[in-house]
């Protein structure tokens, strides 16, 4: 396996509405075809323009965009939608969507979910009122949506943020600082459920720890990227294993250890898409960057 080969076999994948999760489906899906934007964005071939054909045509009207081709709800990948834009410097539809993302906010947003969790469900240990993105309209804030979200608006607005901008990617962080398992690192959603502490993922804590950078340096985020640098290097899941490589170079680690193992997994584990992606950008992304890096 080498990165040609990746990139080969992302192109090969492409269906005329962008890319679905495996090659034997045929309903494209949002996580897959901007990761595999991403993992292209270096090469200037028919399929990323076509892909990105695909990504302006399936945007709602709000701005934001749904999880499968032909889906109408709005997803809590559109983030990782507008990052992708940002990262080949395409402006149109960005601003619809950067302002669907500022209103987007989980239920607990809702002072009456605030009171039902402080009052009521005293057994939910975070704080109701630091919100960030849920998967879905309507639901409660997660960990990867909101990590997704932040970077993407951080990289939007790198330069200049008005007030509302950065009082919304300051709510995120905190949700995320909020909801962290009780030692280090992130689970999928909260860090205690009915009194028993959640065991850190791995991919949860790498995305996480993206959304995190350029914060101010606390004992939480040294530990918990220690952590995955520790647990990185025994790590046998291509998809965890690229979304640390990614982390650790963000955060100045070094990372060629990780991608000479990367190389070695086993073929098995790249029948889906977005971890044929999520590797290919790892593997390149000290040569040619790292597009979930906030610079500012």
């Amino acid at each position: 396996m080498n990165r040609d080969s990746l990139w080969d076999e992302l192109i090969r994948r492409k269906m005329p509405d962008g890319w679905s999760y495996h090659p034997n489906s045929l309903q494209a899906a949002l996580e897959p075809t901007c990761l595999s934007l991403l993992a292209l964005r270096r090469r200037a071939t028919f399929a990323t323009a076509a892909g990105f054909e695909c990504l302006f045509s399936s945007q709602n009207c709000d701005g934001s965009w749904p999880a499968f081709t032909g889906d109408q709800e709005a997803s809590g990948l559109t983030g990782l939608a507008v990052l992708t834009f940002k990262n080949f410097g395409v402006k149109s539809n960005a601003r619809r969507a950067t302002e669907w993302l500022v209103r987007c906010h989980g239920k607990e947003a809702r002072w009456h979910w605030r009171w039902k969790f402080r009052a009521r469900d005293t057994h939910v240990r975070f704080n109701p009122g630091k919100y960030g993105w849920p998967w879905q309209p309507g639901t409660l804030s997660w960990v990867v949506p909101t990590a997704f979200a932040v970077i993407a608006l951080k990289q939007c607005f790198a330069e200049r943020r008005s007030r509302k901008i950065a009082k919304r990617i300051l709510l995120g962080v905190q949700m995320l600082l909020d909801r962290a398992c009780p030692d280090w690192g992130w689970n999928a959603g909260n860090g205690v459920v009915y009194g028993t502490p959640m065991n850190p993922h791995l991919d949860a804590t790498a995305i996480a720890l993206l959304a995190l950078q350029r914060e101010r340096e606390c004992d939480l985020i040294a530990k918990s990227l220690s952590w995955l640098e520790h647990e990185a290097r025994s790590c046998r899941s291509a998809w965890s294993l690229a979304w640390c490589i990614l982390t650790m170079y963000a955060y100045g680690l070094p990372v060629s250890e990780g991608q000479e193992r990367l190389w070695t997994i086993s073929r098995d584990q790249f029948e889906d898409t977005a971890t044929i992606a999520i590797a290919a950008i790892a593997l390149d992304c000290t040569e040619h960057g790292n597009p979930f890096q906030v610079m500012t």
